[in-house]
């Protein structure tokens, strides 16, 4: 459920990792203290009718596979659409199928064709900093409730989130989302 918060709070912080030279450095270094696994990218579009291909709300959609590790039952963003300068409320629910002692998310985050951030994140170490949660995770259910700040200087158009987590001890994946939001 870690992952899934974390993932969740990418998708939202991510889409704030625009600005021009300084700008766009400072808020890369704060989106990742929340989701700086998430790179806006979307990843591998070609390999979402693979997975799930399941729609979580307007602008999350979980491509993960069958197999794994996290089964994302919900994310439920308020307001449903992130705008300048508002605080957004995440609240998530997943099912850990197995024992997690540790994991690995990479997140991608695209404004058109730009590629924003592209950067890997120990999810334990992101989920003890802003979320006050710690690994090992054990199987079982888990939910997520946090608020994140979207920056009001983020330029008008689209921007998508590729979020893929994986299990450090085997390499199985955790889950992969994909988001797209428009300011």
């Amino acid at each position: 459920m870690r992952l899934l918060a974390l993932l969740a709070l990418g998708c939202v912080q991510a889409c704030a990792a625009f600005a021009i030279g300084e700008q766009m450095r400072l808020v890369v270094q704060e989106a990742t203290g929340i989701f700086g696994g998430i790179d806006v990218g979307l990843g591998s579009v070609a390999r979402a009718p693979l997975g799930k291909n399941r729609t979580l709300n307007d602008i999350i959609r979980d491509v993960s596979e069958e197999s794994d590790l996290l089964d994302i039952r919900y994310v439920k963003l308020d307001p449903e659409q992130p705008k300048r300068s508002t605080k957004v409320h995440v609240n998530a629910l997943a099912y850990v199928k197995e024992h997690i002692d540790s994991a690995t998310a990479n997140i991608k985050v695209k404004y058109g064709f730009i590629t924003l951030l592209n950067r890997n994140y120990d999810l334990c170490k992101e989920l003890q900093t802003n979320l006050n949660k710690t690994c090992p995770v054990d199987a079982g259910p888990i939910e997520v409730s946090v608020d994140v700040d979207i920056p009001g200087f983020i330029p008008p158009g689209w921007f998508h989130l590729d979020a893929t987590a994986w299990r450090d001890s085997d390499e199985k994946q955790l889950g992969h989302i994909l988001a797209d939001v428009r300011f």
